[in-house]
């Protein structure tokens, strides 16, 4: 992080609130939520107890079912409850209970609320349809006979519980029988408090005359007490239960301050070594991450404005945000793409003018190159146009004339197709000549050609044949692909022997789906190193191919061109007995 950065700035601003809000967290809870939970637990259980004694006098469950509903309330509510009369006497209490059928077929109540060891007889799974061994003493409770166990043994199970040092040995008895039902506390819900309830009863009953007094209007009253021998502070509710308006019993409860005080206890002992060790670790790395989190689209934004002051719109992404940030952030990309358009327009006008400035300057070196190449071409026929012409002023002798008007048509003739030539090649060497593409024969093309050459092979004794493939389609502009043959064979009949074939060869590639035609004469060679020369304009071998053998030194030239812009190969290679030039068109797939 840059001390001076946002990211710092954030950094600072949330680890000061973060400890701000943490030190007044914890403040609280030292000062007031132990008052605050004690006051709404006590408001809590209060209410329960009155929704309870409702349902009491409603008479929603029968009579026998009132211990069992008692424990299930005790067991929720983790306190201790009794009904008792308006003189104190109680009618319900110990709810737990084991009924078992013992061996001798009599049925047997066995209190468990003053068992030892309550948490672990919780925990140790007794079933209805259990068998169990239950050694322990039998006391009189509300006019009943129960059975109060020290330990409980279920068969296939190790004991739970214990003689007490100063049980009466005489007493104990050992009983044995089928658990017929049962009501225990959860595991970890209870603790033995029944000392504490009857000690509680004494002191509160009968009530003291200003609790009497509003507890007969029918009003419930909570206060705090504390245990004299313990010194345990407890809360007692003492909840009035009415019928046809009148207080007939009243329902008390008890329930420990003792274990509140311990957990909070507990608590402060446990923020304050959170606070002091990961406390301050935690805001320190929160208050990183949310800095960095909240700086993250900022960042972002500022990365994009530098690119975009590089003049880079290249992946300027958005912030996927609905707030200001988000709406920032598409203004941002909105701004780069119209740049970048409005660049790319720029820089295609800017290409576009210098491509036309290219072509203007190829056009002049062109212009020039024509001048320059009519100008050095054109003077020999000139010349010797001009050397006739003078012969004829001059009134030469008249079996002279008729040779000399012959010399100079000729010349004439040769000047016009060397300047067709030459502005033929100018035009395909300027890009000015369009292709204008069709399915075609190539044996048939190769015929039209031959028969246009004919004459002239004949004047030279010389036969043209054709070889190969006969039934190949090719797709190319014909009329500039029989110029291209044209100037094959009048190449190989001025440059051929004398009475020896010129073969016109057709070969199919299926694979490179192409078409090689190629034109071979018999013949003095080409020179290894003028192979590749001979395509240059106006270049003339000076055996092969002089001036004295005809043409205008442009015919290859033009070939190059016109293959070059079909995006074909050409070329020229020496035989045993002569040169064969070559060039290839594309095949079509059939079907």
């Amino acid at each position: 992080m840059k001390p001076r950065g946002i990211v710092f700035k954030l950094f600072v601003a949330n680890l000061v609130f973060y400890i701000v809000f943490f030190a007044a967290v914890v403040a609280g809870h030292f000062w007031f939520f132990e008052r605050f939970y004690q006051h709404e637990r006590t408001t809590e259980l209060g209410k329960k107890l009155a929704s309870f004694a409702s349902d009491y006098t409603q008479q929603k469950w029968p009579a026998e079912k009132t211990p069992t509903v008692m424990g299930s309330f005790i067991t929720q509510n983790h306190v201790q409850m009794a009904i008792l009369d308006t003189d104190g006497e109680v009618r319900y209490d110990n709810p737990f209970r084991i009924q078992l059928s013992t061996d001798a077929g009599q049925p047997l109540s066995i209190a468990v609320s003053f068992f030892p060891d309550m948490s672990a007889l919780a925990a140790y799974g007794l079933q209805p349809g259990d068998r169990i061994t239950v050694q322990g003493e039998y006391y009189v409770e509300q006019g009943h006979s129960l059975f109060s166990p020290y330990v409980i043994r279920k068969n296939g199970s190790p004991a739970v519980g214990s003689l007490p040092y100063n049980a009466n040995r005489e007493g104990v008895i050992e009983v044995s029988g089928t658990i017929d039902s049962l009501l225990l506390p959860a595991p970890g819900q209870w603790n033995n408090r029944e000392g504490i309830m009857a000690a509680a009863l004494k002191v509160w009953f009968p009530l003291p005359t200003e609790y009497n007094e509003q507890v007969n209007r029918g009003e419930a009253f909570h206060m705090e007490w504390k245990e004299p021998i313990s010194g345990v502070h407890n809360l007692v509710f003492v909840q009035p239960i009415l019928r046809d308006g009148k207080v007939t019993e009243y329902l008390f409860a008890l329930t420990p301050l003792t274990q509140l005080g311990e957990a909070f206890g507990a608590l402060e002992v446990y923020y304050a070594f959170f606070s002091i060790t990961g406390g301050l670790l935690l805001i320190v790395v929160l208050s990183f991450l949310f800095s960095k989190m909240v700086s993250r689209p900022l960042l972002q934004l500022n990365r994009n404005a530098a690119r975009m002051a590089k003049l880079d719109f290249t992946a300027i992404s958005s912030i996927e945000s609905k707030d200001e940030l988000g709406s920032l952030s598409e203004s941002l990309v909105s701004l780069s793409s119209n740049l970048d358009r409005t660049l790319k327009e720029l820089q295609l006008t800017n290409e576009k003018l210098v491509l036309e400035m290219e072509y203007k300057s190829k056009m002049e070196e062109l212009q020039k190159r024509f001048v320059s190449d009519a100008s050095h071409e054109l003077k020999t026929p000139i010349s010797v146009v001009k050397g006739y012409a003078e012969g004829l002023l001059d009134q030469i002798a008249e079996n002279k004339r008729e040779r000399y008007i012959r010399t100079i048509l000729r010349e004439a003739d040769r000047m016009e197709k060397l300047v067709l030539d030459m502005l033929e090649l100018t035009r395909l060497e300027a890009g000015a000549v369009k292709l204008h593409g069709e399915l075609f024969s190539v044996n048939q093309l190769a015929l039209e050609s031959m028969e246009k050459m004919e004459q002239l092979a004949k004047a030279k004794r010389m036969e043209i044949q054709i070889q190969g493939d006969r039934n190949v389609h090719a797709w190319a502009d014909p009329e500039k692909i029989e110029q291209v043959l044209l100037n094959y064979l009048s190449n190989a009949i001025h440059n051929g022997t004398e009475g020896s074939p010129i073969q016109i060869l057709i070969q199919h590639d299926v694979q490179k789906q192409n078409v090689c035609v190629s034109v071979e004469n018999e013949g003095p060679t080409i020179a290894e190193h003028e192979l590749s020369l001979i395509w240059d304009r106006f270049y003339r071998e000076e055996d092969a191919r002089s001036r004295q053998a005809g043409g205008t030194g442009l015919g290859l030239s033009i070939v190059k061109e016109i293959i070059q812009l079909h995006q074909q190969s050409y070329g020229v290679v020496n035989t045993p007995n002569g040169v064969r030039f070559y060039f290839t068109l594309d095949v079509p797939l059939e079907g």
